[in-house]
Formats: C-alpha cells, sequence, structure tokens
C-alpha cells in the first residue's frame, strides 16, 4: 500500500469519527498555539534584556588595565595605549564602536544636601550611540558645544538632591595621586535606566571635564560596541592575547542576565512538558475511545490478511495526520495572535529590578514551528499507537465478536 493510500485511508477515518477528531485536533491546535506564543515570549524577554543592557552603555566589551576590573588600585589605560587599542579595534569589521570612559567615585553636593555618587566621564559624541536605552526625561543630552563643564543625572539622585535642568552641582573625589579636587558643574539633563539603584548615583560628565576632576588623562574603561552580539566571543578571544589588558564580556558584566536564562528556561520548560503531557493524553484518551468501537473493524482487517503490524501501522498514521492537521491549524493560529499582540502594544509591569515597563513582544522563532509541527505529530503518532496496539492484541475471533 503506496502512503498516498495510507493518508487517504487515514484522512477518510478521521472524517468518519468527525466530532471526536475535531476535539483531538482542538487540543492539538491551542497546544501548538500556546506552545509558539510562550516560546515567542522567552525569546523576546531574552533579546530584550540582552540588546537593553547591552545598548544601555555597558557595550559589548569593556577592557580594562590588567587586573583593572578585580583590584581598583590597579593602574588605569594610558592614554597612548587607550589611542593604539582603539586603533586596533577600528580595524576589525565586527567592530561598530569604541569609547573612552573615566570612572570615579565621590559626593555630589547642593546647598546643604550631599551624596555619594559614581560618576563617568565620556566621550560625548560615542557615548550617545552606545546608551540607547538610556532616556534624557528632562533638559537634553550633554553636547560637545556647551561651554563650560555640564552633567547628566539621574532621575532619583536629582530628586534627593532637590535639583533641575540649570542648577550647579558641586562634584567632589580623590585625585590620581590621592588627593582631593572638586569642580561645579551645571546640569543640563536628567537621565532614567530604569534601575532604580543606579539612577539614585548616577553622574555623567565629559572626558575632559572627567580629567580635569580626577587630575589624571588615564582611562578607567574603553568600552566597545559591536554590529552583532554573536560576534562578541570572537573579539574577546582576539583581544585577550595582549596580557597587559582585562577584557570582560556584557554577560561577565551583568550576570543576572544569566540567571534570568536559568529560571525562565526551567520554568517554560516545564510548561512546555506540561501541555505536551495534556495533549498526550486528550488525544490518547479519544483514540482509545474511538479505535474500542473499531475492534471489529480491526479483526475484519486481519481476517482478510492484514498483518497486526499492518493495522497498527494504520491506526497510527490517522494519530500522525491528526497531529499534523492540529498542529499547522495551531500554528497558523499562534502567529496570528503574534501579529495582533506585536501591534497591540500591550504595557508590561517593570521586571524586577527595573523602574519602567516596556510593551508586549513576541518573537517568532522559525527553529520552533517544524519543532512544534514534529513533536505534535511524534505526540499524535503514538496517542494512537498505544490503544491500537492493545486492540490487535486481540485474537481474530475475539476482536470479530466485539461488542
Amino acid at each position: 500500500m503506496t502512503i498516498n493510500k495510507w493518508l487517504a485511508l487515514s484522512w477518510l477515518n478521521l472524517i468518519r469519527n468527525g466530532r471526536r477528531s475535531l476535539i483531538s485536533g482542538g487540543v492539538i491546535a491551542f497546544g501548538s498555539a500556546a506552545l509558539l506564543l510562550s516560546i515567542g515570549y522567552v525569546s523576546a524577554t531574552f533579546e530584550g534584556l540582552r540588546e537593553s543592557t547591552i545598548q544601555g552603555g555597558l557595550g559589548h566589551l569593556q577592557i580594562a588595565a590588567h587586573n583593572g576590573f578585580d583590584d581598583p588600585r590597579a593602574e588605569a589605560i594610558s592614554a597612548a595605549q587607550a589611542q593604539q587599542l582603539e586603533q586596533q579595534l577600528q580595524a576589525m569589521p565586527e567592530v561598530r564602536l569604541t569609547t573612552r570612559r573615566i570612572l570615579f567615585e565621590g559626593l555630589a553636593s547642593s546647598g546643604d544636601v550631599t551624596i555619594a555618587v559614581m560618576g563617568r566621564g565620556v566621550d560625548i559624541d560615542q557615548e550617545r550611540k552606545i546608551s540607547l536605552f538610556t532616556p534624557i526625561v528632562e533638559g537634553r543630552n550633554l553636547s560637545g558645544q556647551d561651554s563650560g563643564w555640564q552633567a547628566v543625572i539621574g532621575d532619583r539622585l536629582a530628586r534627593n538632591l532637590g535639583v533641575s535642568v540649570g542648577d550647579s552641582l558641586t562634584l567632589l573625589t580623590n585625585t590620581r595621586y590621592q588627593g582631593i579636587n572638586a569642580i561645579d558643574v551645571t546640569i543640563k539633563g536628567i537621565n532614567r535606566s530604569g534601575i532604580p539603584e543606579l539612577d539614585e548615583r548616577s553622574v555623567m560628565i565629559s572626558l575632559a571635564a572627567a580629567s580635569l576632576l580626577t587630575d589624571s588623562d588615564q582611562v578607567s574603561r574603553l568600552v566597545v560596541g559591536l554590529y552583532e552580539t554573536a560576534n562578541t566571543d570572537l573579539i574577546a578571544d582576539r583581544l585577550q592575547a595582549d596580557t597587559s589588558i582585562s577584557v570582560q564580556r556584557w554577560i561577565d558584566l551583568f550576570p543576572f542576565y544569566g540567571a534570568v536564562v536559568n529560571l525562565y528556561h526551567s520554568i517554560f520548560g516545564m510548561m512546555g512538558g506540561i501541555i505536551l503531557v495534556v495533549v498526550f493524553l486528550s488525544v490518547s484518551n479519544s483514540m482509545l475511545m474511538a479505535f474500542m468501537e473499531r475492534v471489529n473493524e480491526s479483526g475484519t482487517l486481519r481476517a482478510f490478511g492484514f498483518s497486526r503490524g499492518r493495522v497498527i501501522g494504520l491506526f497510527s498514521a490517522e494519530g500522525w495526520l491528526l497531529g499534523a492537521l492540529g498542529a499547522s491549524a495551531g500554528l497558523e493560529i499562534g502567529l496570528l495572535l503574534m501579529l495582533l499582540i506585536n501591534q497591540a502594544s500591550i504595557p508590561m509591569p517593570p521586571p524586577p529590578g527595573r523602574s519602567v515597563g516596556y510593551p508586549l513582544v513576541l518573537n517568532v522563532e522559525v527553529l520552533a514551528v517544524p519543532a512544534i509541527l514534529a513533536a505534535m505529530m511524534l505526540c499524535g503518532t503514538l496517542a494512537a499507537w498505544l490503544p491500537a496496539r492493545r486492540m490487535t492484541a486481540m485474537t481474530i475471533t475475539a476482536a470479530l465478536n466485539h461488542y
């Protein structure tokens, strides 16, 4: 018997038991759509967290002097070495940009209020390209055309200091030679990263202002932005050949991402397993009820010379076809729901550790579509194979006389 005839017979048998087939197919379709939406949500969550972290100012890679990430007293990168590294990186086709940073800790004072802050001096033009996910909520960003020393601070820090755009702020920190230095800056903008702890301490000034404040032209960090996140390990391996520097990938600097990935894999892996079990049990129960009404049919087929394996194969083909049709319908429904959800821009509450919400977005994972289709076809086949095997275990005489 050819495959076409097997499928034709399976289709006719499914139509003959239309109500049960529709219910079983509906369960498979629901499970397929639920799996596709779950995978799309997890994928979008991972991508959103990853890219918002990288484009929020962390960059794909950060370079410090040897032991610079582990020892705060370690020497920073000299201006000459920073220039050499920038030239080396800009020659790599995978690198989109590099930018220098001078990091400092100190005090910010306005009137009688003084608060400990974490500051960074930045290359204004380059920093704007790598801090896309840190929006200015009041005022404007730093500009190379500004006269005097300007600053952008976190919104919570501004509230705690009682300052707004246009007000003056005094920054105090240790210099490279263990002295103390201070400069006055004018608040040009107030930003919000969405991370409360950072917004309570964040101060950003120009590279020149930070160099004056710390009395040093050395660079604390060289931040590297790539065109593709997938190239992070490749560039990191190239740079780590230089023992005079330390290189950290974004995932090393943000271990919270790995914890979220592991948690979501556990949660949604269990949920996917539950969906498959529910689909299998529902379809298996439906198939068992249908096949028990067709015991005489199996006895007749075997009386005409069909082997037991051939009869099992015929009934299993029904389950396979039911799984294929149900999964195809469910995947189409899932893709349509994804399109509608993405266009609806449904607001979501802030994730853990953040203060800003985000619109619900679902990614279409191309590899998930054939995987779900194959899983549902296998599920349907097994759900039909088990009762068919039990049914054909009867003798031909017992099957023909079954009521």
